[in-house]
């Protein structure tokens, strides 16, 4: 039971590297070589206390994000974060869609406005099956594929000394840096996926006995993300940030796999990048649903058909539409991924201010509220995340 829940929670974290995750860091790997791996070493601890929030607020609270704001400071503000939330998940939804799209290219040679519509089309069905968690985990599998990037990073024969030392912080100023840095934030600091985490604790509704074990529970799947990340940007640096050779499509993406793939290398990547892309995108339309619901009071998840919940089903579709609508614009996939990832940066700062103040709320948290340390944790990351958009505007 312990390897079957242990291979569950890998494959878990594997899934986590959405496609938006993995552009973004590959092109940190092309711009920065290793000089940025200090930030994914500090967005570690920072994901921790964001995960642990959430599971806080929804475990005590058993409500959602927005359905806690809405209660606690009313619709105005509640509608300000829904924009803020919206806003970033259907800029997130075209750019995932869209490296579904480049990942089917690589795979069949047919361009990729083809298969916007047709893909979304499947998702959409994929979503309004009574079974969706069980197809859901058929393409879990998928984004193992991107542990090809770990041999990739070893056969790059990357110079170990100079990985060792991009993990001491270093900042040059320069405005291409500041914007990695706060695309690496975006994406991995996400609204979404604490938003997502919320509506999950909040449906299952743990003991208030099991939450420290329920808020430590995401932390083995934290560390293995960041391992394949970490893998990924060495790979990319190795191979291609060291000729000074950038980033702005799937093809050369795939080419930092080359070591290890050879010419093999773009269907590994794709098989990747498609898994990931078909995992992300139905929960990020799915969240986006959540979130006008819980918004506007209004009844619908998953667990509904579309004929229970129209409405829900209804923004599902709407979202899916406006993403397919955004694969026509011929903006270059990773491109698309990497300016998803600064606009979540520049959004989340709103988000987890909310989350924090929920969570120390006597009747929000209802006798369960958050440590002194992890409040204190969680303005540490809201200081961070707010530095890094403000230094990104000025430079802008």
């Amino acid at each position: 039971m312990a390897i079957t829940a242990l291979v569950s929670g890998l494959v878990s974290a594997a899934a986590d590297n959405d496609p938006t995750t993995v552009g973004t860091i590959a092109v940190a790997g092309a711009l920065t070589i290793f000089g940025l791996e200090w930030v994914l070493l500090l967005i570690i601890p920072m994901l921790v206390v964001v995960q642990m929030l959430a599971t806080r607020l929804a475990g005590a609270s058993h409500r959602g994000l927005q359905s806690a704001v809405r209660r606690r400071y009313g619709p105005a503000l509640a509608w300000i974060s829904l924009s803020a939330i919206v806003a970033v998940n259907v800029i997130t939804l075209g750019a995932d869609l869209q490296a579904g799209t480049a990942a089917l290219k690589l795979m069949t040679g047919v361009r990729e406005q083809i298969w916007a519509i047709p893909l979304a089309i499947v998702i959409a069905c994929m979503l309004s099956w009574e079974n969706f968690d069980k197809t859901r985990k058929i393409f879990a599998i998928l984004p193992l594929a991107f542990l090809a990037y770990t041999a990739a990073a070893v056969m790059a024969h990357p110079d170990w000394a100079a990985v060792a030392h991009g993990f001491i912080p270093n900042f040059d100023g320069k405005k291409a840096t500041t914007q990695t840095i706060l695309a690496l934030f975006g994406t991995l600091l996400t609204a979404y996926a604490y938003f997502w985490q919320t509506v999950e604790v909040a449906k299952d509704r743990p003991p208030r006995r099991r939450l420290l074990t329920a808020e430590l529970a995401t932390i083995p799947g934290i560390l293995f993300t960041f391992v394949i990340l970490w893998f990924i940007l060495i790979a990319t640096a190795a191979t291609l940030g060291v000729h000074h050779r950038p980033i702005e499509t799937a093809q050369d993406a795939a080419r930092a796999l080359a070591p290890f793939a050879g010419r093999y290398a773009p269907i590994v990547f794709a098989i990747g990048l498609f898994g990931s892309a078909i995992l992300a995108v139905p929960v990020l339309a799915a969240g986006t649903a959540n979130a006008m619901c819980e918004t506007l009071a209004w009844q619908g998840s998953l667990d509904d058909t579309p004929r229970k919940a129209p409405r829900h089903y209804a923004v599902i579709y709407g979202s899916l539409a406006v993403a397919a609508a955004l694969c026509f614009l011929h903006v270059p996939t990773v491109t698309l991924l990497f300016i998803a990832s600064i606009a979540g940066g520049l959004a989340t700062p709103l988000t987890l201010v909310l989350m924090v103040l929920l969570v120390r709320d006597r009747s929000t948290m209802r006798g369960a509220r958050a440590s002194p340390w992890l409040v204190g944790a969680g303005w540490a990351v809201v200081a961070i995340v707010t530095v890094a958009g403000i230094g990104f505007l000025i430079q802008s």
